[in-house]
């Protein structure tokens, strides 16, 4: 058999990142920030901010969340998901938080609506409406 590019193909492994490498940098905010500007600044930050326990704290958008990350949620690995996708700072207090499951589940869906990113299942293509006739 002929060597070609597919059988002779090196490849280089690739350096794992967490959702904190791919996002851009973090800017604090300031207190005299207006609303419009704050949302600029969040918009231009590797975070968003979402309330967990009614209490802010930033995490990585969804749609840079890792698969690795998703994948210990399925597993039940919460704190797990949670120290991948949450700032450094703002993990701690999510202990301290310990919120239950239904909080947790709040936390994870307002992030992805903030984020624009829903998470799941696609519906799939829709059905013709046209009827067809059999001959």
């Amino acid at each position: 058999m002929a060597a070609n590019s597919h059988t002779t193909r090196k490849t280089t492994p690739r350096t794992a990142r967490t959702p904190r490498d791919l996002a851009p940098e973090v800017r604090e905010q300031d207190d005299d920030v207006t609303a419009a500007e704050a949302q600029e600044l969040e918009a231009t930050g590797r975070h968003i901010t979402v309330d967990l326990c009614g209490e802010p704290v930033r995490v990585v958008p969804a749609g840079a969340w890792p698969v690795s990350a998703q994948r210990k949620v399925r597993e039940g690995d919460l704190d797990g998901f949670m120290a991948a996708v949450l700032h450094e700072d703002d993990y701690d207090l999510y202990v301290e938080l310990d919120p239950v499951l239904d909080e947790f589940n709040q936390f994870v869906t307002d992030a992805q609506e903030l984020s624009g990113e829903p998470q799941g299942k696609s519906r799939g293509p829709a059905g013709s409406s046209r009827r067809t006739r059999r001959r």
